[in-house]
This record gives structure tokens, sequence and C-alpha cells, in this order.
């Protein structure tokens, strides 16, 4: 059928030789060991990125398609690690021997077309989450950013993440209560803005208004009970655990996209690139969460 396609082992080889492992360190190693390398190298399980490279080559998204005779594994590869690890275009050059110019190049091409997956894997569900009127957990969360310039003063205050007491952009987020599904992504916004004003004006309460579901969301989102929960002294012992269970999941999501270090540590490359690695990450986190890594389950046995 003309596919680039490569089985998780190969993958994997090739990802470690490319950071410096040799063949006989890769053969003394168990497998195990290697798939850990691997992960601190480039961010997911070998099985997840080959799964991601035959999507490229087979999704019926334009913007994320790429034709078999154009892939690169080893471009490909040197995104992946470029999220991961967020090193600079120098330490890229030398890892992979590849120019600064070609690099950058590269590495940007793939991001954005794992990016454009998000069309495929990042989308409110066709049956509309069924009979259940509670569909999703909402939240905002932040990354820390080089401080953006203002016109008169050292710092623009709109940016200011309390969470990181730096300048900051902030994404909404929107997880599926009842399967492993980031089902909502919007942003980003200027970390300074409030959620509330974001769930308002930039679609998630009309979107749950139209499909007549429900959100939990933490203390800061009161206001809006038509469109979300809230935890509340009014709550029964089961309530309390399952909205407490639900937000603790949806934090849990939070931190696998901080498990990247271009999104723990201060981003140096613009807010379209930040938007660009943001989403990419969000879609990786996504393939994560459907090859072996799912996010817990909500109600347990004490609750049903």
């Amino acid at each position: 059928n003309g596919l680039l396609i490569y089985t998780a082992n190969e993958i994997m080889k090739i990802g470690l030789r490319h950071v410096g492992f040799t063949r006989n360190k890769l053969r003394r190693a168990k497998k195990k060991t290697n798939i850990d390398r691997f992960r601190g190298h480039f961010g997911s399980n070998p099985n997840v990125i080959a799964e991601i490279l035959e999507d490229l080559q087979t999704t019926e998204v334009e913007e994320a398609y790429v034709p078999s005779e154009e892939l690169n594994i080893n471009h490909f590869l040197m995104a992946m690690h470029h999220l991961k690890r967020y090193p600079t275009e120098i330490e890229l050059e030398a890892i992979f021997n590849i120019s600064h110019m070609w690099g950058r190049n590269s590495c940007w091409f793939y991001i954005e077309k794992v990016q454009a997956l998000k069309a495929k894997k990042i989308t409110w569900p066709e049956d509309n989450f069924g009979d259940d009127i509670w569909a999703i957990t909402v939240d905002g969360t932040h990354c820390w950013i080089q401080e953006p310039q203002h016109p008169t003063w050292s710092q623009d205050r709109k940016y200011y993440s309390h969470k990181y007491n730096k300048a900051g952009l902030n994404y909404e987020l929107g997880i599926s209560l009842w399967e492993s599904r980031l089902v909502w992504m919007k942003g980003p916004t200027k970390a300074g803005g409030n959620d509330l004003v974001v769930f308002k004006e930039e679609g998630l309460k009309k979107k749950l208004m139209e499909t007549k579901k429900k959100g939990i969301a933490d203390g800061g989102y009161g206001g809006h009970p038509g469109e979300l929960s809230t935890p509340n002294s009014h709550d029964s012992k089961e309530v309390k655990t399952f909205k407490g269970r639900a937000l603790k999941r949806h934090e849990k999501f939070n931190g696998l996209t901080k498990n990247v270090d271009c999104l723990s540590g201060r981003f140096r490359h613009s807010v379209d690139r930040f938007k660009n690695c943001f989403e990419a990450v969000c879609v990786i986190c996504q393939y994560q969460m459907e090859n072996g890594s799912p996010l817990y389950d909500i109600l347990i046995e004490d609750m049903l």
C-alpha cells in the first residue's frame, strides 16, 4: 500500500541511536530500560510514535497529511525530541547532525502536522455523551512564557500568571467524564484573564447550553449553575467524592501536558509557536491515553 510503516521496536532503535546510544548499549539493556530511555528523549512510548506516524500518512485531515514518499522519520523524531527536551537550535544541530535552518524548518513542519491531527483526535463526541447530563470537567492550565514586549512598561499585567508569578498563557480544556478523552481545547489566552471570562466568551458556555450538558469545575467557576457545577457544602458525601475525583483527574491530564520541557519551563518562542506546541502536545497526550496510559475511572465501587 506504499505506506512507510515502522514497528515500535524499529522506531525505538532509530531514536535512541540518534541521541547517542550505541548498538551494544541497546543490546545489553532490558526492553523496559530502552523504552524508558526512549520516552525520556521523545516523550512517548515507541508504540505511540508508530501510531502517529501511520496516521499522518493515512489521515483525511488535509493539514495533517504527509505523503509516505515525503515522510522523514529522522526529522519527525527530531520534532518529538524538540517538544520533549526543548533544546536550543545549536543543541539540536549537534544531536541530529543537521544545519540550523533545516533543523528549524523540519521541526516546525512536523509539529504543525501533529497539531493538525486535533481535527480528528480532540472533538466533541458525535453521540453528545448519550443520555448523560454530566459531560466534562473544565479547567484552565497556565504555561510560563518569555515576558512579551509592552510599549510603555517592562511588564504587561494582562499576561501575569498567578500560578507562575511570571508572564504566561492559558488554555481552557474540557475532558470527558466517561472516557479518557480531551474533547475541548481553546486558547491561548493571556494568563492574567479570568477563567470564567474565557468560559463565557470563548464558546464553551454556549456549547454546553446548546447540547444541554453540564460540566464540573473548581470554585473559581461559580455563578453558572445551568452549565457548571462547582463543589459546594450542600453536596452529599458521594457527590463530593465524585466531583473531587473528577477534578483531580483533570489535574492529572494537565500534568501530562507538563511532562514535556517545552511546556513545563519557560517557552522561548512566539505565541503562535506556543499554540503549535501546546496543541501538538495535547494531541500526543490523547494518543498516549488511547495506547496504554488512560486516565483513571472517576466512579468507584463505593459510589455505585
